[in-house]
């Protein structure tokens, strides 16, 4: 198998997600190291792991390591969310302004 096609899948589909390796990894019962060894290509993912993995995406172990090549349909970028719902006429500064807005509702959210 090879491992750089399950990791560009990994990573892809976490950044789609809008997800840090913390958040993935928390997702999987790993920590964030072991995510970092991951997608580096200096751990690998165990058999458990995978079927973990895809159960989290939504997509089947063989698209991950390549043996399927069924494209999945990938969440919105947040800026992609944003720009449908206040238009193109958004400046750089405005969309990180928005962007650090949600973050901070997330967080905010997160603690209650």
């Amino acid at each position: 198998m090879p491992d750089n096609v399950l990791i560009s899948r990994i990573i892809n589909l976490r950044e789609a997600n809008n997800w840090t390796q913390v958040e993935l990894g928390r997702k999987l019962n790993l920590d964030k190291s072991t995510m970092n060894k991951i997608e580096n290509g200096t751990r690998k993912v165990s058999t458990n792991e995978l079927e973990k993995i895809a159960d989290v995406f939504g997509v089947s172990t063989d698209y991950l390591l390549g043996r399927e090549h069924k494209e999945y349909e990938l969440p919105e970028s947040k800026s992609q969310t944003v720009a449908n719902h206040v238009g193109d006429n958004v400046s750089e500064d405005e969309m990180e302004n928005i962007l650090s807005y949600i973050e901070f509702i997330k967080q905010r959210n997160k603690k209650k």
